[in-house]
């Protein structure tokens, strides 16, 4: 899954880097209306197991260490250079699309022609919504781009209504965060990390939750701090209430852990169990220490299933 959805993910971005670098000016798709009153997750489709969304220029640091399918967003930064905001989906289960993104930014006006039809590899095709895009088999990439937002995946790219819907929960810790998503079904992914601190327990996590923020103003650099929210909701809140009490048990413990040896796992640690775990109804809650970029991306890196 890891090395498919790494050439998959990575020729999109670069092919798309390349048409907003050489294409030229002319009438393009304007999805903007086929969009209309939908913004954010609104405009990914539902069922993904990972949702992302990023302020590209605020958490550049993050990005440029963050692995989804295998690419860093190192590999794509010529792409992210020209955007403010990325949305992502990213999905694993055979037959479906294996991703799906939106950006904003300032691009190139590209032609939604000239570039296009001029290659052999792409053909004009028309989405289920009607909206025409650009298709290339050989590459598997389906595009749609104009000067202000570029919709890419590797199959129809464009949403019908509603869209995906957002966790209750997630506005609220959305509010002032520079990056944030869920992961459905995270458990197997959260568990290994877990015992890997030598901790007893499984976490019973249907969806994992997550805010990052960035605690100085001003464009992001290697030195920017950042803190997190992280929300694991449970079944009921019976575990919830049982896993705040483990978790506060095991952070005495690791508190006297030496780590000295194993920085990636005081990175950890600190993420971890820097807060004291709280409860909110059915789910864990817990606040990281600070940290800088490419300890965030340690973070979501390690628990990630791509």
């Amino acid at each position: 899954m890891a090395g498919q959805n790494h050439k998959k993910l990575k020729c999109a971005f670069c092919l798309l880097t390349l048409f907003l670098l050489l294409a030229s000016c002319a009438s393009a798709p304007k999805p903007e209306t086929f969009y209309q009153g939908r913004s954010g997750f609104g405009l990914m489709p539902e069922g993904a197991p990972l949702y992302l969304m990023a302020d590209v220029q605020s958490v550049r640091p993050i990005l440029d260490s963050l692995v989804l399918g295998g690419m860093s967003g190192a590999e794509i930064k010529d792409f992210l250079d020209m955007s403010d905001e990325l949305i992502l989906a990213v999905f694993q289960k055979p037959g479906e699309r294996h991703f799906y993104a939106a950006a904003a930014g300032k691009f190139p006006s590209v032609s939604g022609g000239l570039f296009f039809s001029a290659s052999k590899d792409w053909e004009k095709k028309t989405s289920a919504s009607g909206m025409p895009y650009w298709y290339s088999a050989r590459s598997m990439l389906s595009v749609s781009i104009n000067s202000r937002a570029a919709y890419l995946s590797d199959a129809d790219p464009f949403v019908r209504p509603p869209g995906a819907r957002i966790p209750e929960t997630l506005p609220a810790m959305q509010k002032g965060s520079v990056l944030s998503g869920w992961m459905n079904d995270p458990s197997p992914a959260i568990n290994r990390l877990v015992a890997a601190f030598g901790i007893p327990v499984e976490i019973p996590a249907d969806r994992f939750l997550f805010a990052v923020y960035k605690e100085s103003s001003g464009k992001a650099t290697e030195e920017t701090q950042y803190n997190a929210i992280l929300r694991f909701e449970t079944p009921t809140s019976t575990q919830a209430a049982a896993l705040v009490r483990i978790f506060t048990m095991a952070r005495i413990g690791i508190a006297l852990a030496d780590f000295s040896e194993h920085k990636e796992m005081e990175t950890l640690a600190k993420a971890f169990f820097s807060g004291n775990p709280a409860q909110d109804g059915n789910a864990l809650v817990l606040q990281t220490g600070t940290l800088s970029g490419k300890d965030i991306a340690l973070l979501f890196n390690t628990i990630s299933i791509y």
